[in-house]
């Protein structure tokens, strides 16, 4: 069926009504003007003009429309006429097929002549746009009717047969189409965004805009997504129509999570997990998005978004705590054995490999809340005091998960959550992984025995010394940070020389098993996870360690290397300094490459919300809340504003002005989260300025 000619007809009209010369709507004014005044002598039977009827006078100058007027009334109608016809063609009708009856919607009207529609509709659409809301009425009515086109033929009674020179059409007419979405969102009735229709029609326009999306976030690393996703206005409208469709939700998180396993790249899991923060925050606070209090309250619950899990979703999206811990853990050891125990004969072991990781996985869904494994980081090397603390709460609060997982240590259960997210597919790696991470957290807290017993006699036997000089007192200090230093890096060697024992053990289990297949599907993001578990030191006891010991540790977890400045020995009472051949700690961040500087001040920021996050509901008082996220950044803070002057420093190329100028806001909101540190006030005042100085003059 062709384009109706109505239709084309009201197109052609248009057009013209666009394309007349402003010469003719002179000319045209000039006679409406002449005419208008004859008609006025004429009712003024009067000649004296002193003695005009000034009512009549009055009621023709209101009547009296000045030509541009009278062209935007034309062209107003015309486009409401175009809308209110292609809204008509929308019909619905049954019809039976071997006696079923089937409810058939659509715009049959235009069916194989939609392209003709949007090219029309195009070439009209340039002179229209300047008309005010024309174009994005006229925009939304042709959208509309081609996502319910139909793009098959019916030769034979209800026989479709898919029409392909149409659909290729149609895919480059719509790109074309594409161009005049607009960036702002308009919800005005609760009517669909076209940016939704776009979807809808063609679901390549949904990859591409969340592929510009990570684009942006690969090259701004220090891009804030909560507030990106909240000022940018077009990124505000992609989350309101996500928010709106829970089915293209559902599609996109399964797009990016496909990704990541795919890369292994972490910028593409922290789009991820914005993207569902930034949808779970609309959910909560629609107007704050601004969404009216009415379409806010007809939104789904966020079971909708998650359907697969959705009874685990209220612990991983609730508070921190060791009851929901427990729980958490609890469900990840449940769902692996059951996969086992569910797995047929006849089912390849690879699907339900792949299944236990795919986006409807309970793995995928404890991905997207990173936070829980900072927490499960922090309960694998926290004090005992605090296990205690912890223990007791779970105990009188939680209910009961089982006797066996009461009573264990939150440490075992911290390294089971941890093992579970490093190898989620194979439960002989995880078994291997429970008891590397068990021996990491027995060995640090040997370590600190070492140091306990160290500083005991030490401080035993000074009591016998008579009272040291100043001079002595600096560099009993300097040794004292510089044995710690040494004392992480060595303990951070034994950790990787025991995974290496780990992944050995690994690949022999795995070679003659089904998890050889699927035992390196994880493996570089297993690396970066790997190398961030000892930060839970950092987070949860961060006064066991020096600034100098925290600026190792870091920068482990960033780039993978570990750095230590000098080596000391204990010679009697005499501390005797050995040449090393590692550079010494307050230079080798000269010689750090962008990259690594780079990885480190990311490292700090995304620790530093993390800490955030979980001290909101880790503390019963806003105080102690605000006293934990300020232990953490007075330690992590040197080493972000070393990595900050280093990138300063560095020559980066135009582009690298836009990264800069992220850093300057990034360290901005750094310094308000939480307590502001008076220690690094002055520090960090400098290098805000330095990067406002080289902004300026770039």
């Amino acid at each position: 069926m062709g384009t109706s000619p109505s239709i084309t007809e009201l197109f052609a009209q248009l057009a013209s009504q666009l394309q007349l010369p402003i010469r003719e709507r002179e000319n045209e004014e000039e006679v409406i003007n002449v005419s208008i005044s004859k008609l006025n002598q004429s009712l003024n039977l009067n000649e004296n003009p002193n003695s005009r009827v000034r009512v009549l006078d009055a009621a023709l100058s209101l009547m009296c429309f000045k030509a541009p007027e009278v062209f935007d009334s034309v062209i107003e109608y015309l486009v409401k006429t175009i809308v209110s016809v292609l809204s008509s063609s929308v019909n619905c009708k049954v019809f039976r097929l071997q006696n079923e009856e089937f409810l058939l919607i659509g715009s049959a009207s235009f069916g194989l002549n939609c392209v003709e529609l949007v090219e029309m509709f195009n070439n009209v659409y340039a002179k229209l746009e300047g008309k005010g809301a024309f174009s994005h009425l006229l925009l939304r009515a042709v959208v509309k009717v081609a996502v319910l086109a139909s793009r098959y033929q019916y030769p034979l009674p209800y026989v479709p047969i898919l029409d392909v020179k149409s659909t290729e059409g149609r895919i480059t007419a719509l790109s074309k189409l594409h161009r005049h979405l607009p960036t702002e969102l308009s919800l005005e009735n609760e009517e669909i965004p076209s940016r939704m229709l776009f979807w809808y029609l063609d679901p390549l326009t949904l990859k591409q805009a969340v592929s510009k999306i990570l684009l942006d976030t690969r090259e701004r690393p220090f891009l804030c997504l909560s507030e990106e996703f909240h000022q940018r206005m077009e990124w505000r409208a992609i989350i309101i129509c996500l928010v709106l469709s829970p089915v293209i939700f559902i599609k996109t998180r399964a797009l990016l999570h496909n990704w990541f396993l795919k890369t292994g790249l972490a910028f593409v899991l922290e789009l991820l997990v914005g993207i569902v923060s930034a949808i779970l925050d609309v959910i909560s606070r629609p107007t704050w998005w601004g969404i009216s209090v009415e379409l806010g309250s007809k939104l789904p619950f966020s079971c909708a978004y998650f359907p697969n899990k959705s009874h685990l979703l209220r612990i991983l999206a609730g508070v921190f705590s060791t009851e929901n811990f427990l729980l958490l853990v609890h469900a990840t050891t449940e769902q692996v054995s059951l996969g086992r125990e569910q797995l047929h004969p006849a089912i390849k072991p690879t699907a339900v490999e792949v299944a236990s990781i795919d986006h409807k996985s309970l793995w995928a869904l404890a991905v997207d809340f990173p936070d829980w494994f900072y927490f499960a980081s922090i309960l694998l090397f926290s004090e005992k005091s605090l296990q205690k603390n912890s223990q007791s709460q779970c105990t009188s609060e939680a209910p009961k998960v089982g006797e066996k997982q009461d009573k264990e240590l939150l440490s075992t259960s911290a390294a089971r959550y941890i093992a579970w997210i490093l190898s989620p597919i194979s439960k002989s790696n995880q078994g291997l992984l429970v008891d590397f991470l068990t021996k990491i957290s027995e060995s640090w807290a040997l370590k600190q025995f070492g140091l306990a017993m160290h500083n005991n006699e030490a401080a035993t036997f000074k009591k016998k010394l008579k009272k040291p000089k100043l001079h002595d007192k600096r560099e009993d200090y300097a040794l004292a940070k510089e044995y710690d230093c040494q004392t992480i890096g060595i303990w951070l060697n034994e950790i990787e020389n025991t995974y290496l024992q780990y992944a050995a053990n690994a690949t022999i289990n795995s070679s003659g098993s089904s998890d050889s297949n699927a035992s390196n599907v994880l493996s570089l993001h297993q690396n970066v996870l790997l190398r961030r578990i000892p930060l839970g030191i950092l987070i949860g006891s961060p006064n066991c360690i020096t600034d100098d010991g925290c600026e190792v540790l870091l920068h482990y977890a960033a780039t993978g290397r570990i750095f230590q400045p000098r080596e000391t020995m204990t010679a009697g009472l005499r501390l005797v300094k050995q040449n090393s051949e590692r550079q010494d700690l307050n230079t080798w961040m000269e010689k750090c490459s962008e990259r690594d500087v780079l990885a480190g001040a990311c490292l700090v920021f995304s620790l530093t919300d993390a800490v955030d996050n979980i001290s909101a509901s880790l503390f019963e008082t806003e105080e102690c809340g605000l006293d934990f996220i300020y232990q953490v950044k007075l330690k992590a803070g040197k080493y972000l504003l070393k990595c900050s002057k280093r990138l300063s420093q560095l020559n980066i190329d135009k582009d690298g002005d836009l990264m800069l100028r992220d850093l300057y806001s990034k360290l901005r909101r750094w310094r308000h989260q939480g307590q502001e540190i008076l220690q690094l006030e002055k520090d960090i005042d400098d290098v805000i300025d330095d990067l406002s100085q080289k902004l300026s003059s770039s």
